[in-house]
């Protein structure tokens, strides 16, 4: 079989926490060595490469240099079975898997930009009025996610005398978003806790204390300093950039009733991105008992509504790694109490938009072995809102699959039925944060949903983007947008660099992605990953095959100790192209002992 483009290499493994001295990384490397696409390092977000200090490894203030800050939450080490394959998936083209992902659910979404209070009001803006931000700074970054605090410290780094100012829209100071659907939901008093994300300390996969914060608040400059035109990067918190004018370098600024303008050098524009809600759960929505987790604050909201919800059920609707990680993490949560959570989703079974099928039916087997009862091929059709309860209107969908599973079931195709939840979890994909950029005349791509900027991050002359709302090209795979962690670090260093330096560079990154299901299924993978392309699996049992030879490999991953493994990976990267794919999966040791 001769395949004419191969679009991602993926290893996706299945673990069990019995093994969980056994498991091997090679990972690891991608998140505590240098992209050498970008620099020799790897960015301060992550561990430091132990061969060279970090290029960007900081400065906190314009006379003293800072330690880095602590590394983002990897995915917790635990064994692997021997069912683990490595997929190698192919296609002759179509849409990428991000934007698969993004548009997967065909019912009329909603987004919104902010959702109802938590339970307590809203905390004034920092600074509380206009007269606290400066009039003009060196560089503006527009939001105050992880690529941009990634930026603030490759621009500090190379500029230590450089005025810098995130504005963000949330109260908090810039932190790790992973964690909102991991390992937070095993922290006791979460709604407690994540009210402040400034000094919330979580626990790790591996059991070791870690701030949510990337930094605390002292090693930020007050905008008031900044306005006084003392060097460093501060942070305005509450505040929203509501009109760039990129031709005079200006930029609005408003919260609370406030307005304020201030002029820039250069300009990143890092807004990331927002839940997609649904249109017909917009009545629980308004009655707050319909949510989505995309920020620390509306992880406080869903741990309190969680203590306060009735007995009985808690509906995660989706079937991603996002609704995955949420409904195992609940799963976890309220494992002691009297309520439980249902999976609702379309799907065959739960990741079966990203895992070969026999991956996602294993996957299945799992969330139930933690509790999680699952409607598969099921939408959600209507809603109502009764007393402190929701009632979902669910429709059993078309095809072969789900007409056999619902003649087990004495269901019929198109069969209607209700289910009543004390709390409704929406996770449906997101979009990305385009409006201000939109209204500055910047391009926004109109597939892939992104500002479109060129290979160095660059939207316009002074006006780069970064992290999820960059839509950028890469030669391995094209123009993509990629919703990833590790990308949005290794973009905001990128964009920063190239805004403070002399020579722009290239991103030749590819960035990779992890999804920790529980303490049971763990997926990382390289490239574009969509169960609907041709894929190939080598599993670690022997196991006879067919041969498929001519491909293009153009990603790959591995499931190994980080080091060879991941030298090899880069190494099939760099040859592309395979006669045979099992001459590339020989590249990794599966089978080698630890």
């Amino acid at each position: 079989m001769i395949l004419n483009m191969l679009r991602a290499v993926s290893s996706i493994y299945i673990e069990s926490q019995a093994l969980a001295t056994a498991r091997r990384d090679v990972f690891k490397l991608f998140r505590t060595a240098g992209y050498a696409g970008i620099s020799t390092n790897q960015t301060v977000l992550t561990e430091a490469s132990p061969q060279t200090k970090s290029a960007v490894s900081s400065v906190d203030s314009p006379t003293h240099s800072a330690p880095p800050p602590p590394p983002p939450p990897n995915p917790p080490r635990r064994g692997w079975v021997a069912a683990a394959a490595f997929a190698l998936t192919a296609s002759v083209g179509g849409v990428y898997f991000i934007r698969k992902l993004n548009t997967s659910e065909e019912q009329p979404l909603l987004t919104e930009k902010k959702v109802a209070e938590v339970t307590k009001k809203e905390d004034p803006p920092i600074p509380a009025s206009p007269e606290g931000l400066p009039q003009h700074v060196d560089y503006l970054v527009v939001g105050a996610g992880t690529a941009a605090f990634a930026a603030l410290r490759a621009i500090r780094s190379l500029r230590p005398d450089a005025r810098v100012l995130l504005v963000g829209d949330e109260h908090a100071l810039p932190y790790m978003r992973p964690p909102l659907t991991k390992e937070l939901w095993g922290e006791p008093d979460l709604a407690k806790k994540a009210i402040d994300p400034d000094t919330l300390i979580f626990t790790q996969w591996n059991g070791k204390k870690r701030r949510l914060a990337y930094e605390p608040s002292v090693f930020y400059t007050a905008a008031e300093k900044l306005r006084e035109g003392a060097a460093g990067a501060g942070v305005a918190r509450g505040w929203t950039v509501r009109a760039l004018d990129v031709a005079a370098h200006e930029a609005q600024l408003a919260a609370a009733g406030h307005t304020a303008t201030l002029t820039y050098g250069k300009c990143l524009i890092a807004t990331g991105v927002r839940s997609a809600r649904s249109a017909v759960l917009r009545g629980a929505r308004e009655a707050g008992l319909a949510l989505g987790v995309r920020t620390a604050r509306e992880a406080a909201r869903l741990a309190e509504r969680l203590e306060r919800a009735p007995a009985g059920e808690v509906a995660v609707v989706g079937g991603g790694p996002y609704a995955c990680e949420m409904a195992a993490g609940l799963a976890h949560a309220l494992r002691e109490t009297d309520k439980s959570v249902v999976m609702v989703y379309k799907e065959e079974a739960p990741l079966a938009q990203l895992l070969p099928r026999h991956l996602a039916l294993d996957a299945a087997r799992r969330l139930r072995r933690l509790g999680v009862r699952l409607l598969p091929h099921t939408e959600v059709t209507d809603s109502s809102v009764r007393s402190d309860r929701v009632r979902l209107q669910l429709t059993r969908l078309a095809g072969e699959e789900a007409q056999q599973q619902g003649e087990e079931r004495g269901e019929e195709q198109g069969a209607e039925r209700t289910l009543e939840a004390g709390l409704v979890v929406e996770c449906m994909g997101s979009e990305a944060n385009v409006e201000v950029a939109r209204a500055a005349g910047l391009e926004v791509h109109p597939e892939l949903g992104g500002i479109v900027v060129n290979a160095e991050m660059q939207a316009r002359t002074d006006v780069f983007a970064a992290g999820d709302v960059a839509c950028y090209f890469e030669p391995a795979l094209g123009r993509r947008r990629a919703l990833r962690h590790d990308h949005a670090v290794a973009s905001g260093r990128l964009a920063g660099t190239n805004m403070a330096g002399d020579a722009p560079r290239a991103y030749t990154h590819q960035p990779m992605f992890w999804s920790d299901v529980g303490p049971d299924i763990g997926i990382e993978a390289i490239g574009i990953v969509d169960a609907q392309l041709p894929t190939v699996s080598v599993f670690c049992e022997d196991a006879v095959s067919e041969g498929v030879s001519d491909v293009k490999l153009q990603a790959a991953t591995a499931a190994e100790e980080a080091g060879a493994e991941a030298e090899a990976g880069a190494g099939v990267l760099k040859q592309g192209h395979f006669e045979d794919l099992l001459e590339a999966a020989k590249l990794f040791s599966l089978h080698e002992a630890e």
